[in-house]
């Protein structure tokens, strides 16, 4: 997404285009991705609202916004501390025992510390750690990165300080509503933008067609030398060569070989 996001903004360049407006930061105050539903419903369940949390469940199964959702979720939900503990843990297992990693590479650089997940009770915990310590700060970076290297000047209104204050002295339960996310942005352009825009159901995600690209022939040959690079490094061990390359998208959990071809490129760079 990150490479599409440069292509967007260089064709700004070529149509002349100077300003740019970004969307950056409605999900993260919003409420907007999926994942969101599941800390909603644990809030609702912590007040013991049983039968609010089955009706909002059902919704957000119905329009698309709600999947993986089982047992566990409820005890999350009454046991906070303790799933922050067991995901940070099964984070750094995931960090430190990485098969195709050299083997001393992994050990020397293993940081236990690096890895935290927030206490979250209400659905304002986690929105406010992922918009001032999450994977946003990450994206503006980038996106500042790409406009400033077409000289195009981006501006962010989702971000916009007096908003984003306002949006989080709201309630959850006017972000989450009646089974969508964002339900407090969309209801304020109601009447201003088509309806079947405003209520779409499911998340649209900014991606490339990542999948497709590591199907071609000539891809999966430089990944192959991405791999081959970070052995020489003593950074993978052999055994990643053992297996074929996996076609992926950006988000599949089994994305390791895109990763290799990227890292690949850093080390010969």
């Amino acid at each position: 997404s990150v490479f599409a996001q440069w292509l967007v903004y260089r064709l700004a360049m070529e149509n002349h285009i100077t300003v740019l407006l970004d969307g950056q930061g409605a999900d993260e105050i919003f409420a907007g991705y999926e994942r969101y539903s599941k800390w909603w419903l644990q809030e609702i369940i912590a007040d013991n609202n049983w039968k609010m949390t089955s009706a909002e469940s059902k919704k957000l199964k119905a329009n698309g916004f709600l999947n993986d959702w089982g047992t566990r979720n409820y005890f999350s939900a009454k046991l906070p501390a303790l799933t922050t503990w067991m995901l940070e843990r099964k984070t750094a297992g995931k960090q430190r025992f990485q098969p195709e990693l050299d083997r001393h590479f992994a050990e020397d650089n293993y940081d236990r510390s690096v890895v935290q997940k927030p206490f979250v009770e209400k659905l304002n915990d986690i929105l406010y750690y992922d918009t001032m310590q999450g994977p946003l700060q990450e994206l503006l970076q980038y996106a500042d990165r790409n406009s400033m290297a077409w000289g195009r000047e981006l501006r962010l209104p989702f971000l916009s300080h007096e908003l984003v204050q306002f949006v989080f002295s709201l309630p959850s339960g006017i972000k989450i509503r009646n089974g969508y996310n964002k339900w407090i942005l969309r209801n304020s352009y109601r009447n201003r933008i088509p309806e079947t825009i405003i209520w779409r159901k499911g998340k649209t995600g900014f991606e490339p067609p990542q999948k497709s690209w590591m199907q071609d022939v000539d891809v999966q040959k430089k990944i192959l030398k991405g791999k081959e690079m970070l052995i020489d490094k003593k950074i993978l061990s052999p055994r990643a060569l053992k297996r074929a390359v996996i076609p992926s998208a950006s988000y599949d959990e089994n994305n390791a070989d895109w990763k290799y071809w990227v890292a690949g490129i850093l080390c010969r760079d």
